[in-house]
């Protein structure tokens, strides 16, 4: 008879979350909240935290751990490799961070249309759903976490009372946060250079919503040049 899976788990640690976020800050904040009574008790508290507690350097930090769009142009046919490698770059440019979905890595030609669609918004509107689609990468970490600790829990309890652990119950590896190089540090600072990364999302004021198109232009040509200068 299959054991049932126990609602609440012990005290995360930091070999468990980190490779669910790697926002030092986020996952330091979830591990001093632990335990939690339920899985959708840490989801919930994951969410407050990370929409309404979260400095956008934290979310910087969580995006830099991803090669999603790196990955997926290994998994593109050699026809769209080209074009995917082009459009990686182009987004990099234009953001300096990381693109970040929920996609599939070998959904290649979604990727190209998701990447192509989302090229076209603002910083705020892009940083706005980059964050959206990071968290629900950490949901999916927080669900196979989970089920992997709630699993060890029904194997220790098993040995103790010597009773046999069904074999449908296997040890499953936590998904993380796909490793990626190293984010540039000049891009990433130029790339923000409008925010102050200490403060919320919504505590920044975007710096040229109001301006000119000839004005947004130059902005962006300053912002260029100063990467370049801090190279």
């Amino acid at each position: 008879m299959r054991q049932p899976i126990p609602k609440r788990v012990g005290k995360l640690e930091s070999r468990d979350f980190f490779l669910i976020s790697r926002s030092r800050w986020f996952a330091e904040k979830m591990i001093d909240a632990s335990p939690f009574s339920s899985l959708e008790v840490a989801t919930s508290f994951a969410r407050q935290l990370w929409f309404k507690e979260s400095r956008i350097q934290s979310w910087l930090d969580a995006f830099s751990g991803h090669s999603r769009f790196f990955r997926a142009i290994h998994y593109a046919p050699a026809s769209m490799m080209r074009e995917l490698l082009h459009w990686d770059r182009k987004y990099r440019v234009k953001f300096w961070f990381e693109f970040i979905t929920s996609t599939k890595m070998w959904e290649s030609q979604k990727i190209l249309d998701e990447v192509k669609v989302r090229y076209e918004n603002t910083l705020v509107v892009e940083l706005d759903i980059a964050a959206r689609k990071e968290f629900k990468l950490i949901e999916h970490g927080l669900e196979r976490l989970w089920e992997r600790l709630s699993r060890t829990q029904i194997q220790e309890a098993s040995e103790e009372t010597g009773e046999v652990v069904p074999d449908s119950v296997e040890k499953e590896a936590v998904v993380s946060s796909e490793s990626s190089e190293e984010a540039d540090p000049a891009e990433q600072k130029a790339s923000m250079l409008s925010y102050d990364l200490n403060k919320m999302p919504d505590e920044n004021e975007y710096p040229y919503s109001r301006m000119s198109p000839d004005k947004k232009n130059a902005w962006h040509q300053t912002m260029r040049a100063t990467r370049y200068l801090n190279l």
